[in-house]
């Protein structure tokens, strides 16, 4: 009986191909990429991301009106309102009201 000896080929595993991607990648074409870039407007990036649109961007800043009154024997008044947004859905809205009414001479 002869005894086999030798020692059992081992098989190096096969390295990716350069610029391989992983099975769970998705590739675009340069068109499709090219495409997607083209019907981009910072708006939709900024959606895209999570963040608020330019035009919601204008409405979620501070907004408000002052306004003055002048009148006979010394009335006067100063007034003014804040709306102020906070977070995505909520809102504070500061007012102020100074006057001082005329006195019968």
């Amino acid at each position: 009986m002869a005894l086999q000896t030798g020692a059992m080929a081992q098989t190096a595993p096969e390295a990716p191909a350069p610029n391989a991607a992983p099975a769970d990648t998705i590739r675009l074409s340069d068109e499709q990429r090219d495409l997607i870039l083209n019907r981009t407007t910072p708006d939709s990036a900024a959606i895209a991301r999570g963040e608020m649109s330019g035009t919601e961007r204008e409405r979620a800043q501070i907004h408000g009106e002052v306004g003055v009154m002048v009148g006979t024997n010394g009335t006067r008044a100063l007034f003014g309102r804040a709306d102020i947004p906070l977070g995505d859905r909520g809102g504070a809205t500061i007012m102020f009201e100074s006057s001082r009414f005329g006195y019968r001479r």
